[in-house]
C-alpha cells in the first residue's frame, strides 16, 4: 500500500508537469496567432493602400498621356498643314495669284506658329528623355510610355506582395487556432487522466502524443 501511494503521486506529478508545459504552450501558441492576425491586418491595409495609389496613379497617367499626345497630334497636324498650304501657295505664286497665294503664305504661317507653340508645351519635345535626337525628329513615344507606366507597375507589384503577405499571415493564424485546438485535446485527456487510476498513464501517453504532434505542426508553421 505504502508502493502505491509514491507511484501514484508520481504519476500526478508527471501529469501536473505534462499541464503546465501544456499551458505555456498554448499561451505561447496564442501569442504567435495574435500577432499572426495584426500582421496579416497590417499587409491587408497595406495592400488597399497600394491598390488606391495605382488605381490613382493609373487616372493621372490617362489624363496626362491624352493631354501629351494630344498635343503632339497637334503639332504634327500644324506642321502638316504648314507644309502643304505653303507649297500650294508657292503654286498660286507661280500661276500668277498673288493675292491667293499671300493669303495661303499668311496661314501657312499661323500653322507653323501653332506647331511651334505647342513644341514649346510639349514635355515630349522638351524632355531630354523623350525629346528628338535630330531637328524634324520624332519624339521617343516608347521611352514616354514606359515611364508613365513604370510607377502603376511598381504600385501594382508592392500591392501583390502585401496581398501575398496578407495570405501568408492569416494562413498561420488559422494554422494556430486548429493547433489551439489540439492542444485543447491534450488538455482534455489530461483531465481524464487525473480522473481515473486504471487509465491515467494511457491518458498521460495519449495526451504527450498530442501535444507532439501539436509542437511538430507548429515548427512546420513557423518555417512556411
Amino acid at each position: 500500500m505504502n508502493e502505491a501511494t509514491p507511484n501514484t503521486d508520481r504519476f500526478r506529478v508527471f501529469i501536473l508537469v505534462l499541464t503546465l508545459i501544456n499551458t505555456i504552450f498554448a499561451a505561447a501558441l496564442s501569442g504567435l496567432q495574435v500577432d499572426a492576425n495584426i500582421r496579416a491586418d497590417q499587409a491587408n491595409r497595406d495592400s488597399q493602400y497600394y491598390a488606391l495609389l495605382a488605381a490613382d496613379e493609373l487616372v493621372r497617367m490617362g489624363h496626362q498621356s491624352a493631354y501629351d499626345f494630344e498635343l503632339f497630334t497637334n503639332i504634327i497636324k500644324d506642321a502638316q498643314q504648314s507644309t502643304i498650304m505653303e507649297l500650294t501657295s508657292l503654286e498660286l505664286e507661280e500661276a500668277g495669284e498673288d493675292e491667293s497665294a499671300a493669303r495661303l503664305s499668311t496661314q501657312s504661317q499661323v500653322a507653323q506658329a501653332r506647331s511651334d507653340q505647342g513644341v514649346a508645351l510639349s514635355l515630349l519635345y522638351n524632355d531630354p528623355r523623350y525629346a528628338p535626337t535630330e531637328p524634324g525628329g520624332v519624339p521617343d513615344l516608347e521611352a514616354y510610355l514606359t515611364d508613365q507606366s513604370k510607377a502603376p507597375n511598381d504600385f501594382v507589384a508592392q500591392q501583390n506582395a502585401a496581398t501575398d503577405a496578407y495570405h501568408q499571415w492569416d494562413n498561420k493564424a488559422d494554422s494556430y487556432i486548429a493547433v489551439l485546438s489540439i492542444l485543447a485535446i491534450a488538455f482534455f485527456l489530461l483531465g481524464l487522466a487525473q480522473s481515473t487510476i486504471r487509465m491515467r498513464l494511457f491518458f498521460a501517453i495519449s495526451a504527450l502524443v498530442v501535444m507532439f504532434l501539436a509542437a511538430t505542426w507548429t515548427g512546420f508553421i513557423l518555417m512556411s
